[in-house]
């Protein structure tokens, strides 16, 4: 069980990983209405999606991330309960998911979660945030992992229809 805890941490809340929380779209540099410098305002009746259902992999129980690979600490929002379903196996296979706290991951941070795909034969997204005088304009997707992955990817198949819950 973790033991982890999120502390002062509001990356998930901050917009890097997009979302509509009670009707209220979240995206790059504009967080939820909810957000404080304590944490999340309405807590105790957030949504169940995507609040509740939210698995930071940090906090996830025997995460693989080191203690120094918090959200705050290693620059980005990293997910493992995202799945992939590559079209030659019949069960939907396990990808790793990476959204930089600011315009990108740091590279660091992005070796680690490289040598992680490699080392597990587990694919790795990642994202960068594109911004112009200090406004976010749009996101830019990475892949990395086996050929069909990477290909899957690079031809603009959306999240839908490569992620899975």
């Amino acid at each position: 069980m973790s033991r982890r805890q999120c502390g002062s941490c509001t990356a998930c809340c901050e917009g890097w990983i997009k979302a509509t929380i009670n009707g209220v779209t979240l995206s790059p540099y504009k967080p939820c209405v909810h957000r404080t410098d304590k944490g999340c305002k309405i807590y105790e009746d957030r949504p169940a999606r995507p609040c509740v259902s939210f698995k930071c992999g940090w906090l996830t129980d025997n995460s693989v991330l080191p203690d120094n690979m918090s959200p705050q600490e290693c620059g980005a929002i990293i997910i493992f309960d995202r799945k992939w379903r590559d079209y030659n196996y019949t069960d939907p296979q396990p990808i790793v998911v990476a959204f930089p706290i600011g315009a990108k991951i740091p590279n660091i941070t992005l070796k680690w979660l490289m040598n992680y795909s490699e080392k597990n034969r587990i694919p790795l997204r990642w994202y960068e945030n594109i911004i112009e005088n200090g406004k976010f304009i749009r996101s830019k997707q990475f892949s990395h992992g086996p050929p069909a992955f990477v290909a899957a990817s690079s031809n603009s198949i959306t999240n839908e229809e490569i992620f899975m819950l």
